[in-house]
């Protein structure tokens, strides 16, 4: 239900744990397994097992999913090596629109990995690259920023190898994902984002979706947090942290968005996400709230706010991305 201007809300119980605040970033695949971590040139990138994408019937005989993955695609050289993304279409639709995704893990860890959330868009008709960025401490602000607009960039250049409308394009991600995710879909055009490939491809996207981000690092609470200062850099001045910030960067031309947060997360406060939504309104941006009440940091993968979230995120993302029935 709606609670207020585009404001959506449940109230129920999500016994989420949350412990310290790096271990609350730590789980960051849904189905995903990570193995120990290797390092490419003081930037640590994680390694990911494979899930497994055929499901059974009540016969016991594999069936195909509704959609194909492409996996390991490189979309731009970097001094750590090629960064790669997972490619998810839907299986028997083309010039469909499409969403790069970001995950989280503080910027210090973490992986594109199989979530649940892929095949539901996939069957709501929009493809999804899952993507790779550098790491902190090897690569601080804005390194991954430009990492996320290299992959931008590379859908669109390559859209139609893969059925994909190189038009119509969100920008999603979660935790630390949300971050960079909505820094780029705030400031597509801020020259020290824009990494040296394609220029000639377009930023900008028609939507955004955070899922538990944070999203004012000049906060004084987020300017002491280990996480943010590793991410930005500890000597920085207070100005660095707000030119990191997507508050910092709202204005009218910014995509509609929808933020989805749990009330009680305790690694990203619930504040982030009503502080992003009030800078977007004092914008005139649209932007819509999902409330989880009683949620943790964990709410992307948590299937029984997935079944709650569903709804407004298929709604929001097709009509945002003109997706045809």
């Amino acid at each position: 239900m709606t609670d207020g201007d585009g404001d959506w809300t449940r109230r129920g119980i999500l016994a989420t744990a949350t412990a310290a605040l790096l271990a609350g970033c730590q789980s960051d695949g849904g189905g995903t397994e990570m193995s120990p971590s290797t390092t490419r040139a003081g930037t640590t990138v994680a390694t990911t097992a494979t899930t497994t994408e055929s499901t059974e019937t009540t016969t016991g005989t594999a069936t195909e999913p509704a959609y194909r993955v492409d996996r390991d695609l490189s979309f731009v050289e970097t001094d750590a090596g090629p960064l790669r993304l997972d490619l998810y279409r839907p299986r028997d639709r083309t010039d469909v629109p499409f969403v790069v995704f970001a995950h989280g893990g503080g910027w210090l860890q973490g992986d594109k990995g199989f979530r649940p959330l892929f095949p539901m868009l996939c069957e709501a008709g929009i493809a999804v690259a899952d993507v790779q960025y550098r790491l902190a401490p090897g690569a601080q602000f804005p390194v991954p920023v430009r990492d996320v607009v290299a992959a931008v960039t590379w859908v669109r250049a390559n859209a139609a190898e893969y059925g994909i409308d190189p038009v119509r394009g969100a920008l999603a991600g979660y935790s630390a994902g949300a971050h960079l995710a909505a820094l780029v879909a705030v400031a597509p055009d801020v020259p020290a984002f824009r990494p040296d490939v394609r220029p000639d491809q377009p930023v900008a996207v028609d939507a955004l979706v955070g899922f538990s981000g944070i999203y004012d690092l000049a906060d004084s609470e987020s300017m002491e947090s280990a996480l943010v200062q590793t991410f930005v850099g500890s000597e920085e001045p207070e100005s660095t942290y707000e030119r990191a910030s997507p508050v910092s960067h709202t204005d009218a031309d910014d995509p509609p968005a929808l933020l989805l947060h749990g009330t009680e997360d305790g690694v990203v406060p619930y504040r982030s996400a009503t502080r992003l939504r009030d800078s977007l309104r004092a914008a005139s941006v649209p932007v819509e709230l999902f409330t989880a009440e009683g949620a943790g940091h964990g709410l992307i993968d948590a299937p029984s706010w997935q079944s709650e979230y569903e709804p407004a995120l298929r709604r929001f993302l097709r009509d945002r991305l003109a997706v045809a029935d």
